[in-house]
């Protein structure tokens, strides 16, 4: 039976056995999304995202979790830089985001073993993920600097966490490219420090009064491409959430890549974020340095939860390009079941 095949029958059966027993999780995410550059182009994309949690003891548990993606035009609305929908990649049927073990060796610390996305552990905050822009999340210097576990693929590496009351630390290292496929060369599975490079990440949060401050580092070795020879990269940056009043939060984010053959080199974000009731309303702009191209990207949106678990979410886009301006806007629903 190939790897792929017996890959799928065994995800099938963990989602069968977490609906069937207390000790078992299952979860879906459907994400609906309409684009429009406001010129007769648009686009319809969709993202679904199985999970899954089986408890084999008090302290080890096994992890799954696949995306699967359609979208009626295979062409980007614009060519910006830094991403204006953080779900839109081209078509991909089904993709592992993780598979892993877990050990939770006490209240404040778990290890992960196996096939992980950078996503599921770094520049995940709650304020974070509201954006729809991709440098909401993993800023540019990082995610477009490197080829690695970031959506939509995923390494095979070693995940260790420490959370306290007010310490939260990280700390990975993934094979050094990223893969989607389920086998051959480019498998999801590998790990091969020697053609792939080897990445290194970790990031330390402190959390008072209900504000979060972040401050991170990650290593990359190996090729950017086949010109250049293997080379150690370094990329840093800092976070901040700040709380100013209940349900309203100032954000502010830098990052900055060592290396000059680095694509992206600076980063940089502010924005805010309000919560009222069953609304919640966020502005960001950002600004990075992709060679000698600037970017400014600023996004106002809009989101109305419907119920705790469906959301509706317009958000416009502006975005300035040296000799460009455009226009985007989007409208986004979210199911979590």
């Amino acid at each position: 039976m190939k790897t792929k095949t017996y890959f799928v029958f065994l995800l099938g059966i963990l989602l069968i056995t977490s609906q069937t027993s207390k000790a078992q999780k299952f979860g879906l995410d459907y994400t609906s999304e309409f684009q429009t550059d406001f010129k007769n182009n648009y686009n319809f994309l969709n993202l679904l995202k199985l999970q899954a949690e089986v408890n084999i003891s008090k302290h080890l548990s096994f992890q799954a979790s696949t995306i699967s993606t359609a979208k009626t035009n295979e062409n980007k609305l614009i060519d910006d830089f830094q991403g204006f929908s953080n779900i839109e990649i081209e078509n991909i049927p089904l993709a592992l985001a993780v598979a892993n073990f877990q050990w939770k060796i006490n209240e404040n610390n778990s290890i992960y073993l196996g096939v992980r996305n950078m996503n599921e552990d770094y520049f995940v905050s709650d304020v974070t993920s509201f954006y729809t822009n991709s440098s909401g999340g993993v800023f540019p210097t990082i995610g477009a600097n490197y080829p690695i576990a970031n959506y939509p693929v995923a390494s095979l590496g070693l995940h260790y966490s420490y959370n306290s009351e007010n310490i939260a630390l990280q700390a990975s290292i993934y094979n050094g490219t990223a893969y989607s496929d389920f086998y051959g060369k480019e498998s999801v599975f590998s790990f091969n420090p020697k053609n792939d490079g080897i990445f290194a990440i970790s990031q330390v949060e402190y959390k008072y009064n209900g504000s979060n401050y972040f401050l991170g580092a990650c290593l990359h070795y190996g090729e950017l491409d086949e010109i250049e020879d293997k080379e150690t990269r370094a990329s840093i940056w800092a976070y901040a959430e700040q709380k100013i009043m209940e349900d309203f939060y100032l954000i502010g984010a830098y990052s900055y890549a060592f290396h000059s053959s680095s694509p992206c080199k600076d980063f940089a974000g502010v924005g805010g974020k309000f919560n009222l009731k069953d609304w919640e309303f966020g502005v960001l702009s950002t600004y990075c340095k992709f060679q000698d191209i600037r970017e400014w990207a600023n996004e106002i949106s809009i989101r109305y939860n419907i119920q705790d678990n469906l959301y509706i979410q317009p958000t416009f886009h502006f975005i300035n390009q040296p000799n460009h301006s455009h226009a985007i806007g989007l409208l986004r629903i979210g199911v979590n079941i």
